[in-house]
């Protein structure tokens, strides 16, 4: 799964666990490997030209996530932050082993996390189509939940209190 959809992942999780930072980041790193369990882009990094087009991808991908990211922090009411960054940072924490191992040819993660990551993968070369529905889909929910949460914000400022609206 591209890291962006990773992060996108997160920013939801830290919304909703807008008050627990530690559990945000647990869930956040459950998610990571729940969504790579889906059909998602990968190339043979052994064919011709495979290993150009990864890098590729990853700096695009690498780019936009930490875009994603950043406007994930900006986004979220201050009292959410924490659990945002803690949603994000464990939602896309597996993927730190491609750019170490590329630049320093070092896995930061223990053989068992290692494998149980790569058991759980589903990449294809035929897999973009469900990154981009993923991607748009969970973008898409997360501008929900901005517009959401900033008219409650508001509300609750104003004096008016939504009483169908219990989210926290």
């Amino acid at each position: 799964m591209f890291v962006t959809n990773h992060a996108l992942s997160g920013v939801v999780i830290g919304r909703m666990l807008n008050r627990h930072p530690v559990a945000a980041f647990i869930v956040g790193v459950g998610s990571h490997l729940v969504m790579d369990t889906f059909t998602h882009w990968g190339c043979d990094m052994r064919a011709p030209g495979g290993a150009e087009l990864f890098l590729t991808a990853a700096k695009r991908d690498g780019m936009l996530g930490l875009l994603t990211m950043a406007a994930g922090v900006l986004t979220v009411d201050k009292r959410a932050r924490p659990a945002t960054e803690a949603a994000m940072t464990g939602a896309v924490l597996l993927d730190l082993d491609k750019p170490l191992l590329h630049f320093f040819s070092w896995n930061p993660f223990p053989v068992s996390v290692q494998r149980l990551h790569q058991r759980v993968q589903n990449e294809s070369p035929d897999g973009l189509a469900n990154e981009i529905r993923f991607g748009t889909g969970l973008a898409a929910f997360d501008l929900v939940m901005t517009v959401m949460f900033r008219r409650r914000a508001a509300s609750l400022h104003n004096g008016h209190v939504d009483a169908t609206n219990t989210c926290s």
